[in-house]
C-alpha cells in the first residue's frame, strides 16, 4: 500500500526552519528510560463515554498511544500521519489518543481531524506524568506483554519511518509506503502537557 500526501490531506510543509518545540536531551533520556518497563495503566473514558484500559487492550495486541494537546498546532499538523498509520495497521495494532480535555472536546477533536481511533479524555496530568510525556506529540508503543517497546518525544520524518517499521514488525507484516515529504526533518514536540518538577 502507498499513502500519498494527497491521501493524507496535507497541502503544504508542516514546519519551516527550526522546530517550534525542540526535543531536549532530557526528554530523550526520560523516554529511553521507559523502554522495556511495564507500561503505566491508562483507565480513561473515550470520546463516546466508554472506559478504556490499556492493560486490556494490550492483552489483544500491541498498542500505540498518541499524546495530544487540544489546540496544539504540532498535534494538528502531525495528526494525518498517525491517522494513516492507524488505518493501515487496523486490526493488528490498536491506536489510542490521550488528550488533555473533557470527553466533549475529545469528540470534537476526533471529528474535526478525522481521527480513526478512540480519543481518551485526561483533563489532569496524571497519565501524562506517568508516561513522562511532558509535551504533546509524544508517541508510546506498548507490546502485547504490556511493556513499553519505545517512546518517541516528538515527531519527524525519521521518527515516522521508525514508527512505521516498528508497527510492521509487531504486526508481522511489511511497512507501508507513506509520503513523509511534508513531515519536519528536525524532530519537534508540541505544547506542554505539564511542567517538570523544578521548573
Amino acid at each position: 500500500m502507498v499513502v500519498t500526501a494527497r491521501d493524507l490531506g496535507i497541502r503544504g510543509p508542516n514546519l519551516y526552519g527550526e522546530p517550534r518545540h525542540p526535543v531536549t536531551p532530557g526528554m530523550l533520556s526520560d523516554s529511553e528510560a521507559l523502554e522495556g518497563e511495564p507500561a503505566a495503566e491508562i483507565d480513561l473514558p473515550d470520546d463516546h463515554g466508554n472506559r478504556i484500559r490499556l492493560s486490556e487492550l494490550a492483552n489483544s495486541g500491541p498498542v500505540a498511544i498518541v499524546f495530544t494537546k487540544d489546540g496544539c498546532p504540532c498535534s494538528i499538523e502531525s495528526q494525518p500521519f498517525f491517522n494513516a498509520l492507524a488505518d493501515v495497521y487496523r486490526g493488528r495494532v490498536s491506536f489510542i489518543g490521550v488528550i488533555d480535555a473533557d470527553p466533549k472536546v475529545a469528540a470534537k477533536y476526533r471529528d474535526d481531524f478525522r481521527v480513526p481511533y478512540p480519543m481518551l479524555s485526561s483533563p489532569d496530568e496524571a497519565v501524562f506524568r506517568a508516561f513522562k510525556s511532558e509535551r504533546s506529540v509524544y508517541v508510546t508503543l506498548v507490546s502485547r506483554q504490556n511493556r513499553v517497546v519505545k517512546q518517541w518525544p516528538g515527531y519527524s520524518r525519521s521518527m515516522l519511518e521508525e514508527l512505521n517499521r516498528e508497527l510492521a514488525r509487531l504486526a508481522d507484516t511489511t511497512p507501508i509506503s507513506i509520503d513523509l515529504s511534508m513531515a519536519p526533518e528536525a524532530t519537534t514536540s508540541g505544547c506542554r502537557l505539564f511542567r517538570p518538577v523544578g521548573e
